[in-house]
């Protein structure tokens, strides 16, 4: 039979007013008198801008907007949803309808790389425009559903919701369920007079969220039930009450708010306590946080950033599990950039919470402003770079100082044709300072308030000569590099206080090529030095994997005086350095750098980082190793570290895996920070995991804790980041 096609242009009086065209094809049309009834059979097609209906019968009444379809009824909305029916009475835009025997698929979020559909079935639905919906003999469920050669049927979906009725409420965007049984696979194991969740048209939606629980020794056990509130697309709350059986309830709420060009996001909590004092009680002691981000895009070139973090004492962050950290920054920043040039006004204030730290000896700094101003980086010609900092830093104990200082660097950077690089620097640094309550090392004399200043240049020249050799399989990259400072002994001023603790300072391989390898500008290099080096680039060109391997070293042509005897740099020839990038295979992954003392060739310091991966099992394992970081006058500054972290990762199946991990020490016996465990089951529909953490915090009040975690999350129903 020929198909005919047919194309109509339909009046729909909705709320638009506005006029739709349908294109419709069938294999037979049969109309009325007046055109205005028409009805299509035999494969029928009906294209509208927002679905596509394929049926074998539809009756259009286009006088009463009314469409009637029946038999393999199928259709495909603009959202991605499908629907199928036995039977469609609607308007002609679908917003009315009943509809009976439906199956309705939506689309959701892939799992596993794979499309996946919510199903949504009923026996009849009933549809009033924007208002509600109801269903009849509903069932729900977000699992897929497959087929059973053996039984040459579908088998039923791990979990689904069956209700008598079911109804969607647009308005209040909830989902109402009536006479509900929860089935697992197809077997009733749980019955609810009524069940109610949010609509899939939203996306956030108060209600509480899953618990979590914790004992230790200072709460005993102890649980927290967040509750969750939007107050509209772009602002929310969420409160975090925590009861527990040995100390009093204490509260958290978070704070989020999305504005136009920026973010805040605040928390705050607190407590108040009961101590005991001998035979007495200690009544209302206040214990709490606060902590408050911002971000601002003021314009295209400008931002303002600011962060407030304070809290009462200094193991209440600690003990209530609220992001411990070991000092906690406030500040203000306005930063600016313009074409190659960087300008920042900032204000920083630091609460140190380590029990051996004088907190009024913590400096503020109130303001610091910073201008970069840079001329464009052009190949054999002069190139200019200006740094300057104001900045004011006070104490309530200790030293305060007011500086003014700024490098002048213009640089001459050539390229020749096989490919030599040589970059020629000259560098003024000049500064102002007036310092006040400062104990003198210099002269040994204390300098309540004094002028000081300081000039010094220096010359750097650096070269580096890339060798390149392709082969079929491998390109490789050689390139030594070298570079060559004169400096002068005024670059290293006592009589200015040391802002920046050079006396922590230690050679790093990332720092070695660096004109200041000491941190901010109150200390510079002051001995003349020649720094040289190779590394070694190797590039599958098949897989595109490399490896890298790098060593250098640095000579010194006098002795520092002033910097910790074991810093790396304190003698003529500074240790060695390497750095190490391995790939041995796909599946496996080295990176390591590392210090080897140029008298034993032993390894001093090391960070290394081990990566195994094949197939379902992944481990990591890092390490941090130092030694002591000794002064000039053989104090200990800085106790060694050999730290490692242990992670694995286990999948069993497509759905079920395991992970633990670990921090801890070794020098002569094992000392943990953490310990974590857990196991989860996660498929397209439902998801459960068990966690356990146990948590060496070395904190008085609460030196050890285990906390248990259970989630279960039924997607869109009851979801949770298992």
């Amino acid at each position: 039979m020929v198909k005919y096609i047919l194309i109509l242009i339909l009046l729909f009086r909705n709320v638009c007013n506005s006029d739709e065209e349908l294109e419709i094809s069938a294999d037979q049309f049969t109309y009325d008198k007046d055109n205005t009834r028409i009805y299509a059979t035999g494969d029928v097609k009906i294209i509208d801008s927002q679905f596509k209906l394929n049926a074998e019968k539809v009756f259009l009444n286009n006088s009463t907007n009314v469409l009637s379809a029946r038999d393999n009824v199928t259709i495909f909305n603009s959202d991605g949803s499908i629907l199928k029916a036995q039977k469609i009475v609607a308007d002609q835009d679908l917003k009315n309808a009943i509809i009976e025997d439906n199956f309705l698929y939506i689309p959701t979020a892939p799992f596993n790389n794979k499309e996946n559909f919510l199903r949504l079935a009923a026996k009849k639905v009933e549809r009033r425009g924007e208002y509600w919906e109801k269903l009849e003999s509903g069932v729900f469920t977000a699992c897929e559903v497959c087929f059973n050669p053996k039984t040459n049927s579908y088998d039923p979906p791990l979990v689904q919701l069956r209700a008598k009725k079911i109804i969607h409420d647009k308005k209040s965007l909830d989902v109402k369920y009536y006479d509900t049984f929860v089935d697992f696979r197809g077997k009733s194991i749980f019955y609810l007079p009524y069940f109610s969740h949010a609509s899939p048209l939203v996306k956030r939606k108060a209600g509480f969220i899953s618990p979590t629980f914790l004992q230790n020794h200072y709460f005993g056990l102890s649980t927290e039930l967040p509750y969750y509130i939007p107050l509209n697309d772009y602002h929310d709350i969420t409160v975090r009450p925590r009861f527990s059986q040995k100390k009093n309830p204490s509260f958290l709420i978070e704070h989020r708010k999305n504005f136009f060009k920026g973010e805040i996001i605040s928390e705050i909590s607190g407590t108040i306590e009961k101590k005991k004092k001998k035979d007495t009680i200690k009544e209302n002691k206040k214990r709490g946080h606060f902590k408050s981000k911002g971000n601002f895009d003021l314009s295209k070139y400008t931002s303002l950033n600011f962060q407030i973090h304070r809290t009462t004492d200094r193991n209440y962050l600690n003990t209530y599990k609220y992001g411990y950290k070991d000092s906690l920054e406030s500040y203000l920043k306005l930063k600016s950039n313009r074409n190659y040039n960087y300008y920042s006004i900032e204000s920083l204030v630091f609460q140190d919470l380590r029990k051996d730290i004088n907190q009024k000896g913590v400096p503020k700094v109130l303001p610091r402003f910073r201008v970069d101003l840079n001329s464009q980086k052009i190949m054999n010609s002069l190139n200019f770079e200006t740094r300057i900092e104001a900045m004011n830093l006070n104490r309530a104990e200790g030293d305060e100082t007011k500086k003014f200082f700024i490098n002048q660097n213009i640089l001459f950077p050539t390229i020749f044709e096989d490919g030599t690089y040589i970059n020629l620097g000259v560098h003024l640094n000049a500064g102002i300072y007036h310092i006040e309550k400062y104990e003198n090392p210099k002269n040994g004399k204390f300098q309540f308030s004094d002028f000081e200043s300081s000039f010094f240049p220096q010359l750097t020249l650096e070269l580096t000569k890339p060798y390149i050799k392709r082969t079929k399989n491998y390109r490789t990259i050689i390139k030594p590099q070298v570079l060559f400072l004169n400096s002068t002994l005024n670059a290293f001023n006592r009589d200015i206080p040391d802002q920046s603790n050079v006396n922590n300072f230690e050679l790093d391989y990332y720092d070695l090529f660096d004109r200041n390898r000491l941190s901010g500008n109150d200390r510079f290099d002051n001995i003349t030095r020649f720094d040289y080096g190779i590394s070694i680039l190797k590039q599958s060109m098949s897989t595109n994997v490399s490896s890298k391997i790098g060593v250098a070293q640095s000579y010194q042509f006098e002795n520092h005086k002033y910097l910790p005897k074991n810093s790396g740099i304190n003698d003529k020839f500074s240790n060695i350095l390497a750095n190490l990038e391995i790939f041995p295979s796909k599946s496996i992954q080295i990176k390591s750098f590392f210090t080897i003392n140029k008298d034993n060739f032993a390894i001093k310091n090391a960070y290394t980082n081990l990566l195994f991966n094949v197939k379902d099992t992944f481990i990591g394992l890092n390490n941090i190793r130092a030694p002591a970081v000794i002064s000039s006058d053989g104090d200990n500054l800085i106790e060694s570290k050999n730290q490692f972290n242990f992670s694995f990762e286990q999948r069993f199946s497509e759905f079920w895996s395991f992970t633990t991990s670990s921090t801890f020490d070794k020098k002569n016996k094992i000392k943990f920070h953490d310990i974590n465990a857990k196991i989860k089951y996660e498929d397209e529909c439902v998801g459960l995991s068990f966690n356990w953490k146990r948590q060496y915090t070395h904190n008085p009040e609460d030196p050890t804790s285990n906390s248990f975690l259970f989630l279960f999350s039924l997607k869109e129903i009851m979801e949770n980041d298992i």
